[in-house]
């Protein structure tokens, strides 16, 4: 925290912001391109990850033979699928001209959003046939579509639509392992046929080389003992995530201290910054049965405690809305539901996903 010293005019505004702007420009000093570590950035190299050679296979014989090989490629937060995706389909763009477009579903949940989001007509006037049939004609040519979080999608119409009509290759991402096993559209599968990809979670090694790359661009100093320090850290304890490893990086960064308190620090602040950014973005509604599960790990027992509750955003909650809100969350990733049979009858129990499930406490304490 930075305080005003005796030498700084705290009654003029100009005077003030320029010497907070002086003494802030100090204390990062370390930073040598802040924007290498935004979760949307991306990097000049990427780690080449043994899966891509499929990936890459099977886009190569996409521009090759003309046959589109549709992929799914299936992974957990901070895995690295969307970035991978997407440095691929910018190197076929500048190597083959093949364009690409990229549509985030948990945004455009359906078919109609999805095609007016590849052809940029979103206004009124523009009725969905007349959408769908721009999007035939942009993807009348060979050209690549990835459907980030496709777990996501309400109808099944731009799938079976994309396949049977254009000659588009379909990119799916995805941490569902089991989103296609339950697609219950026999015709989208006989269309899709998919090469199943799945990334497994870095490993140790893979962390410190993107680490490393990331300390290259974005840093003017940094320790490596410390990087192996922080992989390890993020591996054991969360997850392998990428995402909360690049902003601990950015944290380590901003101080340039590398010792292993600050390490561990770091890493406990970018988590909550990281997994926090998912829980702002949840529902009180939605919030509040994530800590009723958090409580109870049988659903059974978490909807009874729900439809107990005097809270006004719970009283009255139907049973399938419980369970609709339960599947939102097991489609963000904060939980996943397992069958478990107790005795002759069974039920479905929550695995909570978070590190620390102390964040959605503090994140209702805010709110509630």
């Amino acid at each position: 925290m930075c305080i005003a010293d005796d030498t700084m005019d705290t009654k003029n505004p100009k005077s003030f912001m320029a010497a907070k702007l002086t003494a802030r420009a100090a204390e990062t000093s370390n930073m040598k391109n802040a924007q290498v570590f935004n979760i949307g950035y991306t990097p000049n190299e990427i780690l080449i990850r043994t899966e891509l050679e499929r990936v890459t296979d099977d886009l190569a014989d996409y521009v090759n033979l003309g046959l589109p090989r549709h992929i799914i490629i299936y992974g957990s937060k901070g895995s690295g699928k969307t970035l991978s995706a997407l440095i691929m389909a910018k190197a076929l763009r500048d190597t083959k001209a093949v364009p690409y477009f990229y549509i985030n579903v948990r945004e455009n949940p359906t078919s109609t959003k999805i095609y007016r989001n590849i052809t940029r007509l979103f206004g009124k006037g523009h009725e969905v046939e007349e959408v769908r049939s721009k999007c035939d004609s942009l993807l009348s040519g060979k050209s690549l579509v990835i459907l980030d979080e496709i777990d996501f999608l309400q109808d099944y119409d731009v799938l079976y639509h994309i396949t049977r009509h254009t000659k588009a290759n379909l990119i799916l991402l995805t941490q569902k392992v089991y989103w296609y096993k339950n697609l219950n559209d026999e015709s989208v599968k006989s269309s899709l046929q998919p090469d199943h990809i799945v990334f497994h979670e870095y490993s140790t090694e893979e962390i410190r080389e993107i680490l490393k790359m990331r300390a290259k661009e974005g840093l003017n100093e940094f320790d490596k003992e410390s990087l192996g320090l922080l992989s390890a850290l993020l591996v054991r304890d969360y997850r392998s995530d990428a995402r909360i490893g690049i902003k601990a990086l950015e944290i380590l960064g901003r101080s340039n201290k590398w010792d292993e308190d600050s390490v561990t620090t770091a890493l406990k602040q970018a988590y909550i910054e990281v997994e926090g950014e998912t829980l702002k973005n949840l529902g009180d509604r939605d919030l509040l049965i994530l800590a009723a599960l958090i409580k109870n790990q049988d659903t059974n027992k978490a909807y009874s405690e729900v439809s107990a509750s005097n809270h006004l955003l719970l009283r009255g909650v139907s049973k399938s809305t419980f369970f609709q809100s339960v599947n939102y969350l097991q489609n963000l990733g904060l939980v996943t539901l397992i069958k478990k049979k107790i005795g002759r009858y069974y039920t479905m129990e929550s695995q909570i996903l978070l590190s620390d499930e102390s964040i959605v406490s503090g994140e209702l304490r805010k709110r509630l």
